[in-house]
């Protein structure tokens, strides 16, 4: 695969994407594949989803899957009544309560799986958030690679290596915020073509402030996470093509100023709620010393990955 560059959109580089969209029996096949695999991982939820959950092997549950259910319920119980659920409520730690963007209640999700929730119960969602979260991570990694001319062995590869990744299997126990991490390759994805000039500034800056509002409202740490990962690619390509990046600059952040408006509209609000609203938390409930990560962590794989 060669190496984005920065350049100015034009109907070469339009059909350059174009030609990688155009999907094979064998694509279909991964995708498949993907779907298998994630079913495989989580056979013994889907044994009976209504009353089953991951326990690190044993018993009991985590409490973090207990916030998880309740968030589903919640939100379900919400859009049952016909609203929107509460940023701050009352409904858990009561009379105090709690406001849900500082907490992993994974808004959107939640919402989207109301049907599910009221049929079969929050634990169903939950097995198939989790499910989906290995699937269509994958499956999002393999599109991203693909539309960048990544060859299909390659970038089978690829989504199998992130999808499927020791963090969201680890993730998988009981963060189900994190394990989902279907939007962060097509967030990176969109800001690349911002920054290359390979997408439609406009239309690329809406779908980029879509993802990332879609994201801060299921987990705003895995956002981070994927700001970071992005803010790293586009330096490293802006420091191997200075001269295209500085011709650049000004569309690339037409581009961007159009995906902050559109985050704002959709977010700016909920947001605020978090930072300037009640109960806003202040510095880190838990301690750094017990939490933190040793500089190994980040290439050593724990000891119940079957791969190291």
């Amino acid at each position: 695969m060669a190496s984005p560059s920065l350049t100015t959109a034009g109907p070469e580089h339009e059909a350059r994407p174009l030609a990688a969209r155009t999907w094979r029996g064998i694509d279909w096949l991964v995708l498949a594949c993907y779907l298998a695999v994630a079913v495989a991982l989580t056979w013994h939820l889907w044994s009976d989803p209504a009353v089953m959950a991951p326990t690190y092997g044993a018993p009991p549950v985590r409490p973090d899957i207990y916030l998880s259910a309740w968030s589903m319920r919640y939100a379900a119980m919400a859009i049952e009544h016909g609203r929107l659920p509460a940023l701050v409520t009352t409904a858990m730690n009561a009379p105090q309560g709690i406001n849900a963007m500082w907490n992993t209640t994974m808004l959107l999700p939640s919402v989207v799986l109301t049907p599910v929730t009221l049929l079969a119960g929050p634990q169903v969602s939950l097995t198939i958030l989790t499910t989906l979260g290995f699937a269509g991570s994958a499956a999002t990694m393999f599109v991203v690679l693909r539309r960048w001319g990544v060859g299909t062995g390659a970038a089978a590869f690829a989504g199998a290596l992130f999808g499927f990744s020791p963090a969201l299997l680890m993730a998988s126990e009981d963060h189900y915020q994190l394990q989902f991490a279907v939007l962060a390759p097509l967030i990176i994805d969109a800001a690349l073509r911002i920054a290359t000039g390979r997408g439609r500034l406009v239309r690329t800056g809406i779908w980029l402030g879509l993802l990332v509002s879609a994201q801060i409202f299921i987990s705003e740490e895995l956002l981070v996470d994927t700001a970071i990962a992005g803010f790293l690619m586009v330096a490293v390509l802006m420091a191997s093509r200075p001269s295209q990046a500085l011709d650049r600059s000004g569309s690339a952040l037409a581009g961007l100023a159009v995906a902050v408006g559109v985050t704002l509209v959709i977010s700016g609000y909920a947001l605020w709620v978090q930072f300037h609203g009640p109960l806003t938390e202040h510095g880190s409930p838990w301690g750094l010393t017990q939490w933190g990560s040793q500089p190994a962590d980040f290439v050593t794989a724990p000891d119940n990955v079957l791969f190291h």
